[in-house]
């Protein structure tokens, strides 16, 4: 991609969960997560950048705040 801006495809995401109805970011440490994006930019087609999701599923709410954001 060099100095070009490009706009492709985003992938990355790993979960841990104990009973298939909620689900956790696995918490990869940092320098894993570097090296994994580096790789995965420099040998797949297609794919320019590399987002890790760590938003729990479903989407955790702050307590007494249900319904508002």
């Amino acid at each position: 991609m060099g100095d070009d801006r490009t706009w492709e495809h985003v992938s990355c995401a790993a979960r841990t969960s104990t009973n298939g109805m909620t689900a956790d970011s696995f918490p990869f440490e940092h320098a894993f997560l570097a090296r994994v994006a580096t790789r995965i930019i420099n040998e797949v087609k297609g794919i320019n950048r590399v987002a890790y999701d760590v938003t729990s599923k479903p989407p955790a709410r702050s307590s007494g705040s249900e319904g508002n954001l």
